[in-house]
Parts: C-alpha cells; structure tokens; sequence
C-alpha cells in the first residue's frame, strides 16, 4: 500500500474515511487537544525541554489505553501498512516511523490543502 502522499484519488479518498473516526476521537478529547495545543506551541521550549514534555504528557494520551487504536490507525493508514504490520515493527523502528510520519506525511499533507502553516 502505498504512503499518504502517494496515494492516488481512489486510495486518499479510502484514507481519508479511514482517518476521520480516529481524528474526530481525539478532537473531541479536550485532555489531548489542550496537551497537543501545549505541546506545539512554536519557541516556547528549548528542543531538549520540548522533547521531554512531548513524551511525558503527550506520549502516554497517543499510546495509552484510550486512543492506542486510533494512534496506530492513524499511522497504518498514513504509511500504507495495516495495524498488525505496525505492531510487530522493532519498537525504535516504529516509533521512528511515527515521528518520520508526522513530518513527511501528515503536517504536508495538510499543508497541501491549506490547513495547515
């Protein structure tokens, strides 16, 4: 399967349904979404500081119990992998993958359709 960005018209409109229930799961989650706010805030913290704050505040709300599934939706769907692909990846190589996602895949993804700086 093929990554966000690579997707043609058939497969991104199967990805964007495929994401909607997730993203809504966490929008309508006014923890995360206060952390997530907290945890982008652009030149508030230094890199390191930053970093910490990401992992402990934000790391536990993305894999913990409640939004796990629809955290690793989320990145199935914008690697073209399914669930079970991502879940027996060495743990660093996934993890990597989910910061690599974010970066290369969801923020210009966004980007590209003007919702996004």
């Amino acid at each position: 399967m093929a990554k966000l960005l690579e997707k043609n018209g058939s497969e991104m409109l199967s990805a964007l349904v495929a994401l909607a229930t997730p993203i809504r799961n966490f929008v309508e989650d006014d923890k995360f979404m206060k952390t997530f706010r907290d945890c982008t805030k652009k030149g508030v913290r230094s890199r390191m500081e930053g970093i910490l704050v990401i992992y402990a505040d934000l790391v536990p709300l993305l894999f913990g119990e409640k939004h796990m599934k629809d955290t690793m939706t989320i990145l199935a769907t914008v690697e073209g992998m399914t669930v079970k692909q991502m879940l027996e990846m060495d743990g660093t190589e996934m993890l990597s993958d989910a910061l690599k996602a974010w970066n290369e895949q969801i923020k210009p993804f966004f980007t590209r359709l003007g919702l996004s700086e």
